[in-house]
């Protein structure tokens, strides 16, 4: 009527076993979702810096370009690069591209289209001198913007 306990011997063990190994895939499962989850949010600041950089490059062309109260430069004076300062910017760095396009006719008067094109780049580190690493943090953006006067 009793099953005999010596046949049962040992079968705790193994089930313990069973249960440990299926948590500790669970944990490690976990784990990566939220390595995952980190670098996709750390991603997505730096994007969102270089993208925020790259527009102030724009401005900072423009305002190069066309000076308050001044006549119109030409590209010449628009710099090729600069280095962003402030606690979010600190690792961001900006490159410009200024090319002179079409001479524009308005019947009345005559004026020069530009093509600014403005690269923000962020990373995780400071050290500029290196290119960015593999398995370093690194985003860039472009944006682009057609000005004429």
């Amino acid at each position: 009527m009793f099953p005999n306990a010596q046949q049962h011997q040992g079968s705790a063990l193994v089930v313990a076993i069973f249960v440990i190994v299926v948590i500790f895939g669970l944990l490690l499962a976990m784990s990566r979702i939220l390595t995952s989850s980190s670098d996709s949010v750390v991603y997505e600041v730096l994007g969102t810096r270089a993208l925020l950089a790259a527009q102030s490059g724009l401005e900072l062309a423009a305002t190069q370009l066309f000076p308050l109260e001044q006549e119109t430069a030409d590209c010449s004076a628009v710099s090729a690069q600069f280095v962003l300062s402030g606690t979010g910017f600190s690792t961001c760095r900006v490159q410009l591209a200024c090319s002179a396009s079409a001479v524009l006719d308005t019947g009345t008067s005559q004026g020069q289209l530009f093509l600014l094109q403005s690269t923000g780049m962020c990373r995780s580190q400071t050290d500029w001198s290196v290119p960015c690493q593999p398995d370093e943090l690194c985003a860039s953006r472009t944006v682009q913007m057609e000005v004429g006067l």
